[in-house]
């Protein structure tokens, strides 16, 4: 092979191993999570991994759809993070009547005397811990309080440990910055509360891009007929996962807290059989040029991704993490599944993260 070859071939074998690369950047309330420490990206894939199997997902999809606007709705008339309306999966499964070992009852699992602290009133025959609407009021106003007691108390401004505050207490959390710092992910803690922030992680990440991670289990998490893939090893056993790279990224978070900006690239869908399974490979045309942080892609160019089948609606690994994600033309993630399978071909957008 003469030399110009050799540097071609080395050249072309760098630039696939940085297409093959994901970046993945994993967020909380606009908050980076530190995925570049082994220890947390570890345990995050554990947890995210057990908690396919702890709550029962395809369930909860038709509770979602109900809670989620309500919860939505309260978090904005406080100025809270959306990403809380995920504490509720944690805590109860969306079970309005859920009950504790040690008393907290309801969607939100309030104690008592913390419920009576927040006007939620119990008696033999009513409970407002069950009612979707004054204890998600009330959770609001706790998570607030806890969040501006850390900021004015402590010096820092942390959704994590406010969310840890919420299950450990105001008071034990304080105790642990006191001696530990302000560093929840680097924190001793008990055992539930060390695992509490990355269950809520898990599940938003699961609820959110499930895509991503789909092909990593080897089932479509959100059917309920779909048949989970047992997991071998302890906690240290991530075989599943090797393939999914999460990185910290300091500019998507810049921009994350400085209102993130897109642009949306035009593209199309092949027609898909109708005897599509999830894990199938749909394969997308671009219309327009694809300029991302791991690699260019030119206009007329064609791929092939593994896609899923979730709410009607296929959603499609497209294989930069967060930042491309398959969008409809109305914009809303994925498409329609009847649209695919009625038409030679459906036109899609690529909803890209602008990287400077």
């Amino acid at each position: 092979m003469k030399k110009s070859g050799i540097i071609f071939f080395i050249l072309m074998s760098i630039v696939s191993i940085c297409a093959n690369s994901q970046t993945h950047a994993v967020y909380f309330c606009g908050e980076r999570i530190p995925m570049s420490n082994d220890f947390v990206y570890n345990k995050l894939m554990n947890v995210i991994r057990r908690q396919v199997s702890v709550v029962n997902l395809p369930s909860l999809r038709e509770k979602t759809r109900s809670f989620f606007p309500i919860i939505e709705r309260y978090l904005r008339e406080h100025g809270l993070p959306q990403d809380l309306k995920y504490i509720p999966i944690v805590e109860s499964g969306f079970v309005a009547n859920a009950k504790s070992r040690v008393g907290a009852k309801g969607f939100w699992q309030f104690m008592p005397a913390t419920a009576g602290q927040y006007g939620l009133q119990i008696t033999d025959g009513f409970d407002e811990r069950e009612d979707i609407f004054k204890s998600t009021k009330a959770a609001c106003r706790l998570i607030r309080d806890y969040y501006n007691f850390i900021v004015k108390n402590r010096g820092v401004a942390s959704w994590s440990l406010t969310a840890a505050a919420y299950n450990y207490g105001i008071g034990n959390v304080n105790n642990a910055i006191k001696k530990q710092g302000t560093d929840y992910f680097n924190m001793q803690l008990n055992e539930e509360t060390s695992l509490y922030v990355y269950k809520i992680i898990a599940v938003k990440e699961l609820f959110e891009y499930p895509e991503i991670y789909m092909k990593n289990f080897g089932y479509n998490i959100f059917d309920a007929k779909a048949l989970p893939k047992p997991i071998k090893g302890g906690d240290d056993s991530d075989k599943d996962f090797q393939q999914v790279d999460l990185q910290q990224s300091e500019e998507l978070f810049k921009k994350e807290v400085a209102n993130v900006k897109y642009e949306y690239v035009l593209a199309y869908v092949d027609k898909i059989p109708k005897e599509f399974e999830d894990g199938g490979l749909i394969t997308i045309t671009l219309l327009e040029d694809l300029n991302t942080k791991i690699r260019f892609a030119g206009k007329g160019q064609s791929f092939s991704v593994p896609a899923w089948k979730v709410d009607g609606r296929i959603v499609a690994d497209i294989g930069f993490g967060h930042d491309v994600i398959l969008y409809d033309t109305d914009q809303e993630k994925g498409i329609d599944v009847d649209k695919l399978e009625r038409k030679k071909r459906t036109n899609v957008v690529l909803k890209n993260v602008l990287h400077e």
